[in-house]
């Protein structure tokens, strides 16, 4: 298949994000992570559909101990050790918090960070960390897996095995009149829960549930869709982390071009609870 072409287009809010960038101030102190590969697909285009925090934390001083005089601006250590969520995706909310002077290091294999700031940064961060670290809340993805298509004859013949209101939805954003149901699946899990799931007896889907945040945001990490032929290998269709905001939905194609009468499609939409 020719190359990855991205091609965004939003309606509602911002379909995907990126993490923080320098926020012109502190210093991140992170082990390097290998990048995520993505397999070569044609045309990938994001589309959203519709319309921080710990309470296990361990201070580097005892919670026991009276306050001690600090000078104004003296740079103070704290290790937070999170007791249900993954500190690597705490590091994105300390960063904008950090002072000048502070500095945030990511330790995995304790699942730690070590913040070094003044006290009154240090406060601030420690009530994003709390609300942060709580423990996994029950999640479920609705996924489709559509076919989509443009009618070859004239006049156009539409037809959607998809809801009457998505479908009219990704015909406002789209130019296909035929949408056919590939695969369709709920699956359900909790943050931080890994999910693989067959959809159908061709796809299989795999991913890590994030931790909700306060913009009602979940990060999707490592998320894979892969599909099989028959005495064929599986083969990776998009390999990415997606970021998706919680009663909204998202619709994620694959096209050889951004021209092409047919395109795969994956729609996906995020809920709370069982």
């Amino acid at each position: 298949m020719p190359g990855l072409f991205p091609y965004a287009r939003l309606r509602g809010g911002p379909a995907a994000r990126v993490p923080p960038s320098r926020a012109s101030h502190g210093r991140l102190l992170i082990r390097p992570v290998p990048p995520v590969r993505r397999s070569v697909v044609g045309l990938l285009w994001v589309l959203l559909l519709g319309g921080l925090m710990l309470t296990s934390a361990v201070s580097v001083l005892s919670a026991q101990q009276p306050p001690q005089t600090q000078t104004p601006g003296e740079i103070v250590v704290r290790a937070y050790t999170f007791k249900y969520q993954q500190a690597s995706e705490a590091v994105a909310m300390v960063y904008p918090l950090l002072s000048l002077k502070g500095t945030v290091e990511l330790q995995p294999g304790g699942n730690t960070l070590v913040v070094r700031d003044t006290s009154e940064a240090l406060r601030r961060i420690v009530q994003v960390l709390k609300a942060f670290d709580h423990p996994g809340r029950p999640l479920r993805l609705e996924v489709y897996v559509v076919r989509a298509s443009r009618a070859a004859v004239s006049p156009q013949v539409q037809h959607s095995d998809l809801p009457e209101a998505l479908t009219k939805r990704l015909r406002e954003l789209l130019a296909y009149d035929v949408y056919e149901m590939q695969a369709q699946a709920q699956l359900a899990g909790a943050e931080g829960q890994k999910v693989i799931y067959e959809l159908g007896p061709e796809y299989r889907v795999s991913f890590r549930f994030g931790t909700i945040l306060e913009d009602q945001r979940v990060k999707l990490s490592g998320f894979q869709i892969a599909r099989r032929a028959e005495g064929r290998p599986a083969t990776s269709l998009l390999q990415t982390n997606l970021s998706l905001w919680l009663d909204q939905t998202t619709s994620l194609g694959l096209a050889k071009s951004e021209a092409s009468r047919e395109a795969l499609m994956l729609v996906l939409t995020l809920r709370e609870g069982r």
